[in-house]
C-alpha cells in the first residue's frame, strides 16, 4: 500500500533562490526563435534534432547559482529524451531544435515560464521568486531519428506478433479446448448452467490476468470481489466475452487472443502490443445496476456508521494507547501527543522552507502501514497546508536532526478519509519522524 502524501509539486525545483534581474541573460546571444544561448562548442557539419526525433543529453540544471539537476549525477549515463514542440519560448527544448550532435551550449530562460508554461501552474507558488532564472547546461550526445525509431518499433511489433503467434497455437491446436467464433479459447468452465450475465448488470468476480510466458499481471483473488460491468470493454473485448460465458457460482479459465485484448497497441505501462492473455476468473454475484447501487448506498451508511463510532470511541482508545505505551507528556492544545527522542542540533524550519523527513506510519494498533527509510525522504513546503496537520505541528517543535514520535488524532491526520482496512476513515496514526534536511527559503 501507498498513501499519497502530499509533497513539493515541482520535481526537480529542490532550491529557492533570488532572482538576478536583469543579469540573468548576460553573456547570452538572444537567436531568432527567442532562445537565450550561450554556446561552447559547435559543429554546423553534425546533425541537428528535429520534433519527433529521441536525443541522447547530460544536462546540468542550475536556478540561479546552485545546481537542482544532473543528469549523470541522477542516471549515471546520458538520458533519452523525445523532442517535442517548445511549450514556451525558449525552453530547453527550443535550445535542442538549435544544436547539433557534440554541441555544448547553456541555455537561460526565468522559472515564471517554468511553473505557467511547463508545469501547467496558475502562477510561480509563493516558495519561488518570480523572475528567478533557470540555466541549463547541455551536452547533444546523439540523435536518433524520428524515422529510424519508428523502422525499429514496426518491426518490434512484428517480432512481438510473431511471438504472439507461436505461443497462441498450441491453445488452437489442443482438442480439449473449446474455440469461439471470434478466437476466445475456453479451457474450462466448472459450471455450465445458472444464472448468467446480461447487458448492463454488475458483476462480482475474482480474476486474475497473466501473459502466455508466465508472466502475472493482475491478481485479484486475495480481499474483496471486482465489481465489473457486463459490456464494458475496458479489458478488451475478449475479457468481456468470457464474462457473458461465465454463470453464476462458476469458475473459468480463458486464453484471450490479443486480437480480443490489446491488440498492436498495448496499455500503457502495463500490457506490451501484440500480448494475448490467460484470464481465470471466479463468478461470484451477478447482480443488476439497481440492485448494485441500492447495495453501494447501505454499504456508504454503514461505514458512515462504523465512521462516526471511531471518531466517538478515539479518546477513549488513544488514552489507552498512551497508558499501555508509558507515554507520560500531555497532549497539545490541538490534541497531538509529541515525543522527543532526540534533540536536532540544526536550524528551525520557517514558513516556506522545504523540510524533508524519514518515517514510519504504523495505526493505534501497533501495525507499520508504510515506511520511508529504505528509499528517498519524504518532501514538503513547511506551513503551506501540504502535509498532514500532525506532522506540520510535530515539525514546529522540532530542529534539524531531531527524531520524534507523534500520536495524531484523526483530525490531525486524515481525517474521514479511508486510507485502506488498515487505516479506515477516522483513524488515529502514530508517526516516527526524523528531520534529516532543511533547505531555507531566503
Amino acid at each position: 500500500m501507498k498513501i499519497k502524501l502530499p509533497y513539493i509539486l515541482i520535481g526537480v525545483i529542490t532550491l529557492i533562490l533570488s532572482s538576478c534581474g536583469n543579469n540573468a541573460f548576460k553573456g547570452f546571444d538572444k537567436l531568432e526563435d527567442g532562445t537565450r544561448m550561450k554556446f561552447y562548442r559547435v559543429d554546423n557539419q553534425k546533425e541537428m534534432p528535429k520534433v519527433g526525433d529521441v536525443v541522447l543529453i547530460e544536462i546540468n540544471q542550475y536556478y540561479g547559482d546552485s545546481l537542482g539537476f544532473s543528469t549523470m549525477e541522477e542516471y549515471g549515463e546520458p538520458m533519452r529524451y523525445e523532442v517535442s514542440e517548445p511549450s514556451f519560448v525558449g525552453d530547453i527544448m527550443a535550445a535542442l531544435l538549435n544544436m547539433h550532435v557534440d554541441d555544448s551550449a547553456t541555455v537561460a530562460f526565468i522559472i515564471d515560464s517554468l511553473c505557467i508554461k511547463t508545469y501547467g501552474m496558475d502562477g510561480v507558488p509563493d516558495y519561488l521568486t518570480p523572475g528567478m532564472p533557470v540555466y541549463a547546461d547541455i551536452h547533444l550526445v546523439d540523435v536518433i531519428p524520428a524515422e529510424q525509431l519508428e523502422k525499429e518499433r514496426q518491426q518490434e511489433l512484428l517480432d512481438r506478433k510473431n511471438k504472439d503467434q507461436a505461443l497462441l497455437a498450441p491453445y488452437y491446436a489442443d482438442k480439449n479446448n473449446k474455440i469461439t467464433d471470434d478466437g476466445l479459447v475456453i479451457l474450462n468452465i466448472t459450471s455450465k448452467s445458472g444464472k448468467k450475465a446480461d447487458e448492463g448488470d454488475i458483476l462480482k468476480i475474482y480474476f486474475s490476468l497473466a501473459t502466455l510466458d508466465g508472466d502475472t499481471l493482475l491478481h485479484l483473488f486475495d480481499n474483496e470481489p471486482i465489481a465489473v460491468s457486463c459490456g464494458d470493454q475496458a479489458l478488451g473485448v475478449g475479457f468481456d466475452e468470457a464474462m457473458r460465458l461465465l454463470p453464476l457460482g462458476g469458475n473459468g479459465s480463458f486464453v484471450i487472443p490479443s486480437a480480443l485484448a490489446f491488440d498492436s497497441v498495448g496499455l500503457e505501462n502495463s500490457i506490451e502490443p501484440y500480448t494475448s492473455l490467460r484470464l481465470d476468473v471466479k463468478m461470484v454475484d451477478i447482480m443488476t445496476l439497481k440492485q448494485y447501487e441500492d447495495e453501494q448506498k447501505r454499504l456508504a451508511e454503514i461505514e458512515k456508521e462504523e465512521a462516526q463510532k471511531r471518531l466517538d470511541e478515539e479518546p477513549a482508545k488513544i488514552e489507552t494507547f498512551v497508558k499501555d505505551h508509558n507515554v507520560h507528556v500531555n497532549p497539545t492544545a490541538s490534541g497531538l501527543y509529541y515525543l522527543e527522542i532526540l534533540e536536532g542540533t540544526g536550524a528551525v524550519a520557517d514558513t516556506g522552507d522545504i523540510v524533508s523527513i524519514h518515517y514510519n506510519l504504523y495505526n493505534i494498533e501497533d501495525k507499520l502501514i508504510e515506511s520511508s527509510f529504505e528509499g528517498e525522504p519524504l518532501r514538503f513546503v513547511f506551513g503551506k497546508g501540504e502535509m498532514v496537520p500532525g506532522i506540520e505541528e510535530a515539525i514546529g517543535y522540532m530542529k534539524l536532526g531531531g527524531k520524534a514520535t507523534i500520536i495524531v488524532p484523526s483530525t490531525l491526520g486524515f481525517g474521514n478519509v479511508a486510507i485502506d482496512d488498515d487505516l479506515p476513515a477516522n483513524s488515529t496514526v502514530i508517526f516516527d519522524i526524523d528531520f534529516v534536511d532543511l533547505q531555507k527559503n531566503n
